[in-house]
């Protein structure tokens, strides 16, 4: 499981030089790991810090405190890998995670050797940063590799493409109840919830849920206690994390008939969709798909979006290739993009309509299969 990516970073740490590494960037964990990585947010009594993993010629440590460790069985399996856990959970005794997850490292570290020691700086607490690298013999080089992997991580394997492709569908069984759960006097907050429970009856377990759920007068946000009125627009961007990989989708629904200026906006939205998804193909440069498809409704007579025409995907919600103005990165076969171009009238309604496109040898093949609601 993950064999691949941790063979394409062995390559490229030996061919930096780099005999030891440790990584901690959550992403980067999972991609190499296959372990997903709590989603919940904020800071967390009996962690130490996040999960760590420990490189030297070839061989991967995980370390993580124990709580966690029951979604790393199939890496552990694995020749080329060791887990390890610390004590995160106390009440007999005041919680001591940052200790112990610093224990567990240095055992690691001090059975290695001297070579070069590559380290992603941003992301390894500072206490645990200090106490490792106080550890180093005067004359070991430490080098940062931050953001050394994202390159790599780009180009999805098949490995990858097929848990993403899980992903798409169960997110595409949550867009499903929104036509009947979209209906004037309930709430953003009704929707959500009915969206919520079919996600999670779909996936038989709790998966995190996000993006927005508004009104299209709002243009987008999380679900509010927003009553919905005849007449308006309903965007539904919704994303969940399976299995360590990230989904992304977005609908626009109508709580009654669309008018047909609605009707005329929405069509325009999925031509300029259909545009972009069209022009992503090998060798594509990001923003030329982004300025051709702002072009494109401008010249339907509608004013550009406040937002990216779309985003890479993956072991983050939002990461390399991104399909923006700025971008000169050039798409390439095997990555995973989103795009997303939308109209929006502030205060009044708005569309915006998302596919996922997976980028092959010959061309654009979508991803995510849903109805994008368009009118008659």
């Amino acid at each position: 499981m993950h064999r691949e990516q941790r063979d394409q970073t062995h390559q490229y740490l030996q061919s930096h030089g780099i005999g030891r590494a440790l990584l901690a960037d959550p992403a980067n964990i999972t991609w190499l790991s296959g372990v997903p990585q709590p989603w919940r947010a904020g800071s967390f009594l009996y962690a130490g810090g996040p999960s760590l993993l420990w490189y030297e010629d070839g061989h991967y440590t995980l370390i993580m405190m124990d709580g966690h460790a029951a979604a790393a069985g199939n890496f552990a399996a694995q020749p080329d890998c060791t887990l390890i856990t610390y004590t995160g959970y106390a009440y007999l005794e005041q919680p001591a995670g940052a200790r112990l997850l610093l224990e567990a490292l240095r055992e690691v570290v001090r059975g290695s050797g001297q070579a070069t020691l590559g380290v992603e700086m941003q992301a390894v607490p500072a206490a645990i940063l200090e106490g490792i690298l106080a550890e180093q013999p005067p004359a070991v080089n430490v080098v940062p590799i931050d953001g050394g992997l994202v390159p790599m991580r780009m180009i999805r394997t098949a490995e990858e493409i097929a848990i993403m492709r899980q992903n798409f569908e169960l997110i595409a069984q949550a867009q499903a109840v929104c036509p009947m759960a979209v209906q004037p006097g309930r709430t953003e907050l009704d929707v959500w919830h009915a969206i919520h429970t079919a996600l999670q009856s779909a996936a038989g377990e709790t998966l995190f849920l996000g993006n927005d759920c508004t009104v299209g007068r709002r243009g987008g946000g999380p679900a509010q206690a927003v009553k919905i009125m005849a007449g308006d627009s309903f965007i539904v961007d919704l994303s969940t994390i399976w299995q360590g990989y990230w989904s992304d989708s977005c609908v626009t629904y109508y709580a009654t008939e669309p008018t047909p200026e609605q009707a005329k906006m929405h069509r325009a939205t999925a031509d300029a969709l259909d545009l972009a998804i069209s022009l992503a193909r090998p060798g594509a440069i990001c923003r030329d798909i982004d300025q051709a498809v702002r072009r494109f409704l401008s010249g339907r007579g509608y004013p550009t979006y406040p937002h990216h025409t779309g985003h890479g995907i993956g072991v983050v919600g939002h990461e390399a290739p991104r399909v923006t103005p700025h971008s000169t990165e050039r798409l390439e076969p095997g990555m995973v993009i989103m795009l997303e171009p939308g109209i929006y009238e502030p205060g009044v309604t708005g569309v915006r309509l998302e596919h996922a496109v997976l980028i092959g040898e010959s061309g654009p093949e979508l991803l995510t299969h849903y109805d994008l609601n368009l009118p008659d």
